[in-house]
């Protein structure tokens, strides 16, 4: 059989099983990922940025109106798209009639189980058996990468990020017209998607060297990426933009030049600050020290192996480590949240891979029960403990009594909520906003903006960002001074202040 031949749908399909096997997988998995997501939301560990101000969004295109953002803390109003440049809002807006607040957590969640079959598929397509394929599938759902991403809201990058194994999947098989739809999901999916786009496309011409056809339609789609990449973050996003500012991500990475291709150059022109950043805390204050190192470590326990013996999976990497590592913002340098789902599809593909190369079935299983066993272990021990700054165990650790409890009065709170009128104007409190998207204009509080109400936790209060808890109870305090402002609902956990006059000025924000 040839490199690229297709193998006989009879050969593909496993026996009932391992069929079995692998749906278990997926429903065994899917309600842990459930577990974590929607627990979440439903106790309010999920924020204004970004579920929050993705669900406003989606629902303003619901009302075909082009969305306008009011919940950033830094910004006037403004397009949804200046601050990340997704379409993914768009292609699923008709479910915000079904599913409103809970819309985009179920997208997310269901992305995720479209990328395990993805990987499942590419196991078998490479000619893994359906117990080797089911073991590559185990081991993608236990990394440590998904249970970050799910524990912390809902990231445009997660749904993205799953269309990889579909698209090296059908770029293998020379399947276009599908290849080029994952490829476009991906670069939709976020502006910075598109460098991660460019980079699998160089790893795959890599890859398939001695393949022309292969190389030359893989460098036409790493061209592409980065055109679509400079096209929205030179151009695009500074135009809708309210005040055209530039793409305001590149701010993590100031210290090492003004734009994106001085930052390159830098890098290049000087290979020792290059290294440094990749393992080094570079702020100075010893409180980060080890954060990197943690996520070389995790990475390394995880399957990290595979990726230097199938070189061209690293290579796709680099623009997601580079993000990670170069920046000046120690949360993104560890293993929390959406920053690391890019690792699970890619050190999946690099293990079956690897797994393949194992001339003994018996070895190739030994190989892929150790490393499921290794990155499922790592993935439980960080769930517990870890050096990254921001961890909340109570967010992410399903494995714990007080992940399904909350210190809120859950029930009541909801009830609460149903009082704040639909579609008036309104500033809420961060883990707040995601329930309330269900009108034009949401605020971020503290900012005010032309809100007519101001829904917020009583003190003390969690989920005050940007505010500390202090902070929160002193402006709550001086709100109710106010003699335009009078208390409409209250209880012991939640206030609904009514703005009777609303005079817009330097103090609202």
């Amino acid at each position: 059989m040839s490199f690229f031949s297709s193998r006989p749908a009879a050969e593909l399909r496993p026996a009932p099983g391992q069929a079995r096997g692998q749906w278990a997988l997926h429903l065994g998995f899917g309600l842990v990922f459930a577990a974590i997501s929607l627990v979440n939301h439903y106790n309010f560990r999920t924020f204004a940025l970004d579920l929050g101000m993705t669900t406003h969004a989606l629902r303003e295109l619901t009302h075909l109106r082009a969305p306008i953002t009011t919940l950033l803390t830094d910004s006037a109003p403004t397009s949804f798209f200046s601050a990340h440049f997704t379409l993914i809002p768009v292609l699923v807006a008709p479910l915000y009639w079904l599913f409103g607040s809970w819309t985009l957590l179920l997208v997310q969640l269901g992305a995720v189980l479209l990328g395990g079959r993805g990987v499942w598929v590419f196991a078998r397509g490479r000619g893994a058996s359906s117990a080797e394929a089911n073991l590559g599938l185990a081991y993608f759902y236990s990394l440590w990468g998904i249970y970050s991403a799910l524990s912390f809201d809902y990231h445009d990058n997660v749904v993205g990020s799953m269309a990889l194994p579909w698209l090296l999947h059908w770029f293998r098989q020379r399947r276009w017209a599908a290849a080029a739809l994952a490829f476009g999901l991906l670069l939709v999916s976020k502006e910075n998607m598109a460098l991660l786009g460019a980079a699998v496309a160089v790893g795959a011409a890599v890859q398939y060297r001695r393949h022309p056809r292969l190389v030359l339609v893989a460098l036409l789609g790493a061209v592409a990426a980065v055109l679509y990449f400079a096209l929205v973050t030179k151009w695009l996003m500074p135009a809708l933009d309210y005040a055209h500012r530039p793409f305001q991500q590149l701010v993590r990475f100031k210290h090492l030049g003004a734009s994106l291709p001085e930052v390159i150059g830098n890098v290049l022109r000087h290979p020792g600050l290059f290294w440094q950043s990749l393992f080094v805390n570079i702020t100075g204050d010893p409180a980060y020290d080890y954060i990197k190192l943690e996520t070389w470590a995790v990475l390394l326990l995880s399957g990290g192996l595979a990726l230097l013996l199938r070189p061209w999976y690293l290579l796709m990497l680099v623009p997601v480590l580079a993000q990670k590592l170069l920046s000046n913002d120690y949360g993104l340098w560890g293993i929390n949240g959406q920053y690391s789902i890019e690792f699970a599809p890619i050190l999946a593909l690099a293990v079956v891979e690897t797994a393949r190369q194992l001339a003994a079935p018996g070895t190739r299983r030994r190989y892929l029960v150790v490393t499921l066993s290794l990155a499922a272990l790592t993935t439980v021990v960080t769930l517990y403990v870890r050096r990254s700054k921001w961890y909340s165990r109570e967010s992410s650790n399903f494995l714990v009594k007080r992940h399904y409890r909350s210190k809120l009065n859950v029930a009541g709170l909801h009830a609460a909520l149903a009082r704040v009128p639909a579609e008036a104007s309104l500033s809420a409190q961060s883990n707040l906003a995601p329930w309330l998207t269900n009108r034009a204009k949401l605020y971020h509080f503290p900012v005010l903006g032309d809100a007519q109400y101001i829904a917020v936790l009583q003190p003390p209060a969690e989920s005050t960002w940007p505010l500390n808890a202090e902070e929160h109870a002193a402006l709550l305090t001086r709100l109710r001074a106010r003699p335009n402002i009078r208390v409409v609902y209250e209880d012991s956990q939640f206030v609904l202040l009514r703005r009777d006059t609303v005079v817009v000025g330097p103090a609202a924000r």
